[in-house]
């Protein structure tokens, strides 16, 4: 990749300036074919461009991340913003780009639609054939419209606005489910947070939790990651370490006696893991 290129209008091409109610759509291989397909990091002063993907994979290449995508779906790329593509060859879509003024003209009493569009992201539509349909719909209207050269542009404006709102609706629907799975994911982790503190004395498995839970371990590890960024055994690990600490600071049990009481055969591996968790061993600790 070579250095960053910063462009006022299309990529590989050099305008003096945007003007306020630029609007333009072409076909992806217009401009992709030409570079191989292989679009460079680059920003637009200016200018908003919406990918539509019909068909074909390829990444997303960001500031610090290459996102894959895959047709059907939609690439959103803010003004300001770093970005750059690898396509599959012959990646089928289209590239709707538009001014930041266009935009917040039309929709300066809807905050709400500015700002859930004008952020960097792609949105699969392979399972959802309705929302695809509506939006290769409006695109094709709209396309229809700047290719007419016998009658003014009236129905572009209502046309994008339609587009917009569609667009709109698939990230806030986006979001929903992120909120829903994180709150799902929420909710087993408490679950499985009550259950390892009932059982703190009768240790079991990460498996054996998971079956109780109605899942499988690798989605017990993958919730424990999303919830508290560790290991589901990391989780079991905390709650040994918490109660160990009571004992120790509140009891005169000895070392062996407290590593029985939390399940644990050998008093040696007990130590080695406190002081691995804790950073001093369960004598020092208990010495203040």
């Amino acid at each position: 990749m070579s250095s960053l290129l910063n462009y006022n209008g299309l990529y590989g091409d050099q305008y003096g300036s945007v003007l306020p109610d630029f609007f333009h759509c072409e076909p992806l291989s217009v401009r992709s074919a030409v570079y191989n397909w292989e679009i460079t990091k680059h920003l637009h002063t200016d200018l908003t461009q919406i990918f539509i993907i019909e068909k074909g994979k390829g990444l997303l290449l960001t500031s610090n991340s290459e996102i894959p995508f895959e047709g059907p779906g939609v690439i959103i790329v803010p003004a300001h913003h770093l970005h750059g593509f690898k396509f599959e060859a012959h990646v089928a879509g289209d590239v709707i780009t538009f001014s930041e003024n266009f935009m917040e003209q039309l929709f300066k009493n809807n905050p709400n639609i500015l700002y859930k569009i004008n952020r960097l992201d792609y949105h699969s539509l392979h399972s959802n054939p309705r929302v695809l349909e509506d939006i290769l719909y409006t695109k094709n209207r709209i396309m229809e419209e700047l290719t007419d050269v016998h009658h003014e542009k009236l129905a572009l404006q209502p046309l994008f606005e339609l587009f917009c709102v569609t667009l709109y609706k698939i990230a806030r629907h986006k979001e929903d489910r992120k909120l829903e799975i994180k709150n799902k994911s929420l909710k087993y982790f408490r679950a499985y947070q009550r259950k390892i503190r009932q059982s703190t004395t009768s240790q079991k498995n990460v498996s054996e939790y998971a079956s109780e839970l109605g899942i499988t371990t690798v989605h017990l590890n993958r919730i424990c990651k999303n919830v508290v960024q560790k290991t589901a055994l990391d989780v079991i690990h905390d709650q040994l370490i918490r109660e160990a600490k009571k004992y120790l600071l509140n009891t005169q049990y000895s070392i062996s006696e407290i590593s029985y009481f939390l399940n644990f055969k050998d008093p040696a591996y007990f130590t080695r893991m406190f002081k691995r968790h804790v950073g001093v061993s369960p004598s020092d600790f208990k010495k203040g």
